[in-house]
């Protein structure tokens, strides 16, 4: 099943450059940054959108609250339940920590993308078809 338009621009990252995440060392930032990825992913899977809102940056929340989320994973769950999450792929760029999971789905593998901000709060969710093989 292909997946559908909407999803793919579901929200980009958001614009602007921020501060490196606190002051922690950089593993430790990468650690938080997925751990608050992996958390919203999860509250999504289970229908939590208040509280998969509730780490969004006031930029996010403006442009996607928890009903906008909601149908977000509404069409996400027409590709089929979840089969694997993969193991998380941490970049960094233009002041976010940017984790990537690809999803595999009964029909469709996805790639997510979840930006966090400087301050550590969710500045950018981005779910898009996924290219080629698992990893």
């Amino acid at each position: 099943m292909r997946l559908p338009h909407c999803v793919a621009l579901a929200l980009c990252l958001a614009l602007g450059a921020a501060p490196a995440l606190s002051q922690d060392s950089p593993g430790e930032s990468d650690a938080r940054a997925v751990a608050l990825a992996n958390a919203v992913l999860d509250r999504m899977e289970a229908g939590e959108f208040e509280a998969a809102t509730a780490d969004f940056n006031a930029q996010m929340r403006a442009g996607l609250g928890p009903r906008q989320l909601a149908d977000v994973q509404r069409q996400i769950e027409a590709t089929g339940p979840v089969r694997e999450r993969g193991e998380p792929h941490v970049l960094h760029h233009d002041g976010f920590t940017v984790v990537v999971f690809r999803i595999e789905r009964e029909q469709a593998a996805l790639e997510a993308t979840v930006a966090i901000d400087g301050e550590g709060r969710i500045g950018g969710l981005h779910f898009v078809p996924a290219n080629g093989n698992p990893r």
